[in-house]
């Protein structure tokens, strides 16, 4: 009999082996991503959320009440989003690193700073950097700013349907690199959604992108930010690499 149980106990060692998975590997991808431009994540989040919401709200009520997108008479070029790379004194090895679903490049070099990004550089940034989603496509963004405003208005294109899409909130400083949101409406399809997903979109909203700033690390911080008449103000540190 002592020689069975002696046999038995190698076996009960096994269970140690489990240990050596590498659990933590995945956790390292979403830090590599650092920070785009905040407007660009702004509006693509607003559309994504939006789609998620109306879907669980009625999908259908919103793909019978598609209209027209809401023209902010915001006019742009490619120029526009080379001023704004050059206002915020940024450059980036490849600027389409900078969409939403892409491995952001790594930031560096931070320098304080004191501007106002326009309406047009903020569009043409917006609509350069994201056409090419692979989960849609994001085209005709126009985005304008008012004082503690800011209005979005764009197509998107998900799963072969084509929605126009408009927003405006306001955004503030709550730390010194995390913002706070309000957004006062969110239409896809000429339709507001109701409150419940409004608010379920701004919760996701500033929880996602204050990761995305956090991320960034000693390369930004917000000292003032908010929207004006002549565009978004934004003053303190800002990385000018990003390779």
């Amino acid at each position: 009999m002592e020689e069975v149980t002696k046999q038995a106990e190698p076996q009960s060692e096994q269970p140690t082996v489990q240990p050596e998975q590498p659990v933590i590997q995945p956790q390292e991808q979403p830090k590599k991503k650092g920070h785009g431009c905040l407007i660009a994540f702004l509006v693509v989040l607003f559309i994504l959320l939006a789609l998620v919401g109306a879907g669980y709200w009625g999908y259908k009520t919103i793909t019978n009440g598609l209209a027209k997108q809401i023209d902010l008479k915001v006019a742009y070029t490619q120029q526009d989003f080379l001023d704004g790379m050059t206002n915020a004194g940024l450059t980036v090895t490849d600027p389409l690193q900078l969409c939403l679903e892409c491995e952001y490049p790594t930031f560096s070099d931070p320098q304080e700073i004191d501007i106002k990004v326009t309406n047009a550089q903020a569009s043409a940034w917006v609509d350069y950097v994201n056409q090419n989603l692979t989960y849609g496509e994001l085209e005709d963004t126009q985005i304008k700013f008012t004082d503690r405003k800011a209005e979005i208005s764009t197509m998107f294109t998900y799963q072969g349907q084509t929605f126009p899409v408009y927003a405006f909130g306001n955004i503030a400083k709550a730390t010194d690199t995390s913002i706070s949101a309000n957004i006062e409406d969110v239409k896809v399809g000429g339709l507001s959604l109701p409150a419940t997903i409004k608010d379920f979109v701004e919760e996701a909203l500033v929880n996602i992108v204050n990761e995305k700033l956090d991320a960034m690390g000693d390369t930004f911080r917000i000292d003032e930010i908010g929207f004006t008449s002549s565009g978004l103000h934004f003053k303190g540190l800002f990385p000018t690499k990003g390779e």
